[in-house]
């Protein structure tokens, strides 16, 4: 079974001005679209057997997918799709949005980004989104990665600041996205000393160096089955990822640099994510 857990879905209006002309400025059109109907995601998904969903929602980038657009195309594929809100903690009603958003929307997990939504992982206003994620069982995924945009916080990516997060809500579910970028190493430990946090390899389809390198590490730790398969769509897809991490030894060929064996890629490529997430 593949199981990819970073999916997005937003239109170019929903990820917001600032975000979308930032896309513009930095990929041709026929590059990179970032405008994820329904339908495209479907098409997109179709070689994933199980497909966790979200959009992003941040007061201060003016992002915003309704939580409700989510649960209504979770809806129409309820045998495959599993959704997940998105929470901005700056929100006045964040905890009322979560309680309604699994009671009477039955999403099931948590998109949260301290980049995206200017918040620091250990505020009090993340840690009471935290306490009742941990109390109604719904994991989280995290952007704790780089972001270009020249106004995001990169301070507050580091996958370190959730370290704490652990160790204060210890039966907390947590996905630390792109395994860090490009704080793999940082990534990694905090993936390795706690049993509930992983990391995915959403979103390095096109970085195979960067991407062997963080492997590489994770698999000499003793960390490599924290990590779940991603892909990112729309920025990157899931035959693309499949074929990157098949082929990730390329990048080392001839030099003496060690190989990531084939069973470890294969792990990863069909890890049972949703009985690590609590979401089976």
């Amino acid at each position: 079974m593949i199981v990819d857990v970073h999916t997005h879905l937003s239109t170019s209006e929903q990820w917001g001005p600032q975000f979308s002309q930032a896309i513009e400025l930095t990929y041709p059109p026929d590059v990179l679209d970032i405008n994820v109907t329904p339908e495209r995601h479907w098409e997109a998904e179709k070689t994933a057997d199980r497909v966790i969903v979200f959009g992003i929602n941040s007061i201060a980038m003016e992002m915003c997918t309704p939580n409700d657009h989510i649960a209504a195309y979770v809806g129409q594929h309820p045998e495959k799709l599993i959704g997940f809100m998105s929470i901005d903690p700056n929100q006045p009603d964040a905890l009322d949005e979560i309680d309604r958003s699994v009671n009477d929307l039955g999403l099931r997990g948590i998109k949260m980004s301290p980049v995206y939504q200017h918040y620091h992982p250990n505020d009090p206003k993340a840690g009471r989104v935290h306490a009742r994620a941990q109390e109604l069982g719904l994991p989280i995924l995290t952007h704790a990665a780089y972001q270009g945009m020249a106004n995001t916080p990169m301070e507050l990516a580091s996958p370190l600041l959730y370290d704490p997060v652990a160790r204060e809500f210890p039966d907390l579910r947590i996905i630390l996205a792109h395994i860090g970028l490009p704080w793999f190493a940082d990534a990694m430990v905090v993936a390795r000393k706690h049993p509930n946090v992983f990391t995915d390899v959403s979103g390095l389809e096109s970085k195979p160096w960067w991407l062997y390198q963080a492997l590489a590490m994770l698999s000499e730790f003793g960390a490599i089955e924290n990590v779940l398969f991603g892909s990112d769509l729309p920025f990157s897809t899931v035959d693309g990822t499949i074929n990157t991490l098949r082929n990730i030894n390329a990048v080392t060929e001839g030099t003496g640099l060690p190989k990531i064996p084939s069973e470890e890629i294969e792990g990863i490529i069909h890890r049972d994510s949703l009985s690590l997430l609590g979401l089976e």
